[in-house]
């Protein structure tokens, strides 16, 4: 389970650090409050009782924890390009790592805010794929 948790944490990190401007803000924060933005954000989104936003605050603290680590990781091995078989790697963690948090996710939130949940992941990929084809034109 923290395997696949460290995955996905990884593969959001190297995300994260391809888009530089959002990547300098995030680093600026600590862990604790990037789990806390994010957990009052997911609050607000989908009415949380106070033991479920514990519980995601929890999950969000060790993924911020991950992907600071990662990122300081990927920073002393000076960014070299990936091989084939370290991207595949990666991206099968990432994805790994992002099934054992849905999975979290569904023991944690009801079945209407787990829907919710998912529509709001959908719409924030879909917005940041718009954002990044804007910028190749």
């Amino acid at each position: 389970m923290k395997h696949i948790l460290t995955a996905i944490v990884l593969c959001l990190t190297i995300t994260a650090t391809a888009q530089r401007g959002q990547h300098e803000k995030r680093a600026q924060l600590s862990a604790e409050q990037q789990a806390t933005l994010q957990t009052k954000k997911m609050t607000l989104a989908l009415d949380l009782s106070d033991q479920q936003a514990n519980k995601i605050y929890n999950i969000q603290l060790e993924q911020a924890k991950k992907r600071k680590a990662f990122i300081a990781e990927r920073k002393k091995e000076g960014r070299s390009e990936l091989t084939k078989e370290q991207r595949f790697e990666l991206k099968t963690r990432k994805l790994d790592h992002m099934i054992a948090i849905q999975k979290e996710m569904k023991t944690i939130l009801t079945t209407e805010q787990f829907e919710k949940w998912q529509k709001l992941k959908h719409k924030s990929k879909q917005k940041r794929k718009n954002k990044h084809h804007t910028r190749r034109r």
